[in-house]
């Protein structure tokens, strides 16, 4: 049958059938992109949460993050030079500390 000749509820249930094989094809590459990265991952000898950890990533989707700037006297102290600037890498540029000057 022909679109043009489908009523109005027989065109709506086709777009929902057709949504729902669109959801389905998406879940599969993103399954099949998900497969192919972890066989990456196994040939080099790692998993993904520990690769997922190299790039910053952190369970439960919050950043971690790999440290850039580091507290001038308290190395302990470390920014990622993202997200809202520590309060002690204000204070070391006001005292005349240059952001080159605490990168790690």
């Amino acid at each position: 049958m022909k679109l043009d000749e489908m009523n109005r509820d027989e065109l709506l249930d086709l777009r929902a059938q057709i949504d729902i094989q669109i959801e389905k094809k998406e879940a599969q590459r993103k399954s099949d992109a998900l497969k192919a990265i972890e066989e990456a991952a196994e040939k080099y000898g790692f998993s993904l949460d520990e690769l997922a950890n190299v790039s910053g990533k952190k369970k439960g989707g919050l950043m971690k993050g790999v440290p850039k700037y580091a507290h001038p006297n308290d190395k302990s102290k470390t920014w990622t030079g993202k997200g809202r600037k520590p309060k002690w890498f204000d204070e070391a540029l006001a005292a005349g500390v240059t952001p080159d000057q605490m990168e790690i």
